[in-house]
């Protein structure tokens, strides 16, 4: 333990880079870690991994996930329940030791621990899904057997991974097909096991998500209830009084953030989310938050860097619900960075543009736009913008024709005359 949170600290300028660069590369996945804060209140997404898991709880009369949904129904909050299909067929394997990374197998994830796998997934526990769903929460990809997306030696050794994006979009439609024949649900959002984004061929998991039409769900919150501690007391404050603290110093300082949370046991077999998702809900709720389903955070506020009462934003929010790629890797839209001739392709292009199964960089991704939208532009003025949207015979409203004349045009001005474009497009 102490090596790998050494490994974080020392990772964490590292993907601080990583997502730099990501703010230079629109994206048809994008990385979702938190959202520009609402302002008509406090909100706060949660999310629950590795369930459902009818584990029974100690003390208490019920398996998790029933315990964790009774303690939600009570305060009204709604969140997203990141499931797996069933690790039942991880096998054969071996127990790993309690308390190191390899507690529920040398080889495999099981879950919700070794040899008790029937106890959790979807596939196992179709009553819990029926009822997370009939509560209103939201449900999203953990991958069908939870297995890893590619290596990664220094925290799981010689641990079993896919080897190809096929074989990760199998599994991921393995899972997502269920849901949606057995349940009528479809799932728009993922999340890698144990966020490992690399495959071996050379793609990763924007490409698996891409072709399956989900975001890349992350967190920027750590509940903790995955950490071991000596004891359970110990693991159930380690889970509190980090949010009480951040809280205290800053009430809004959740405000559009992602928690995340385990719908399943920690490293030393426990369950401290039982005891611990009281005390964390009673502290949000005194400070007047709302807890909310990801996806519902994203409909208030879609980007990271974009105040969603600017006037552009209902020509943003009006692209991504026809699922148009409008926004960068890392969550950001760059509202006043100057729209290029690619970028003008990309939000142009209709979503099944980008879904082939294969690797996709910008260069890939800005070909495949052009070939579906073909339009001949020339550059990204006002001018250009406005002529092609009157090709397509758009109206093109106030904004655009305040525009017209400018040399350069913010993705923030464009977002109105773009949605005018699509909207005469799919005519």
């Amino acid at each position: 333990m102490g090596l790998y949170q050494l490994a974080r600290r020392v990772n964490a300028k590292r993907k601080a880079f990583i997502k730099k660069q990501a703010g230079k590369i629109m994206s048809p996945v994008r990385r979702i870690e938190r959202v520009y804060p609402p302002k008509d209140g406090r909100f706060v997404a949660m999310t629950f991994d590795d369930g459902p898991d009818a584990l029974a709880v100690e003390g208490r009369d019920a398996g998790l996930t029933d315990v964790i949904l009774d303690e939600l129904r009570r305060w009204g909050d709604k969140v997203t329940f990141d499931v797996i299909g069933s690790t039942a067929g991880n096998y054969p394997d071996e127990k790993g030791a309690d308390g190191t990374f390899m507690w529920s197998g040398n080889s495999y994830d099981h879950y919700p621990c070794f040899g008790m796998d029937q106890l959790a997934g979807a596939k196992n526990r179709p009553e819990l899904v029926e009822r997370i769903l009939s509560d209103g929460h939201e449900i999203s990809n953990h991958g069908s057997t939870h297995t890893l997306f590619g290596r990664m030696r220094a925290v799981y050794g010689a641990r079993h991974h896919f080897e190809t994006l096929q074989q990760v979009i199998g599994d991921l439609d393995d899972l997502h097909a269920y849901m949606l024949d057995k349940f009528g649900y479809k799932m728009r959002l993922g999340r890698p096991a144990h966020y490992i984004d690399h495959i071996p061929d050379g793609s990763d998991a924007y490409d698996a998500y891409r072709v399956m039409g989900y975001n890349y769900m992350a967190a920027s919150f750590d509940g903790a209830g995955w950490q071991p501690r000596d004891t359970y007391d110990l693991e159930v404050r380690d889970m509190v009084e980090p949010l009480a603290r951040a809280l205290e110093a800053d009430p809004d300082a959740l405000n559009g953030q992602i928690i995340f949370q385990k719908d399943g046991c920690n490293m030393a077999r426990r369950t401290p989310i039982a005891d611990a998702l009281p005390q964390q809900l009673k502290i949000l709720h005194d400070l007047g938050y709302k807890v909310v389903s990801v996806s519902e955070l994203m409909e208030m506020s879609p980007f990271e860097d974009m105040d969603p009462s600017v006037p552009a934003a209902a020509a943003v929010k009006y692209l991504l619900g026809r699922g148009h790629t409008v926004g960068y890797k890392n969550n950001t839209f760059g509202g006043e960075k100057p729209i290029t001739e690619e970028e003008l392709y990309i939000m142009l292009a209709p979503p099944q543009a980008f879904r082939e199964k294969r690797h996709m960089g910008p260069k890939d991704l800005y070909l495949a736009a052009r070939k579906a939208v073909r339009l001949d532009i020339g550059g990204a003025s006002g001018g250009d913008i406005i002529r092609a949207a009157e090709s397509a015979g758009a109206e093109l409203g106030e904004l655009a024709m305040a525009i017209r004349d400018k040399k350069t045009v913010t993705r923030l001005e464009a977002a109105p005359a773009v949605a005018d474009m699509v909207r005469a497009l799919d005519k």
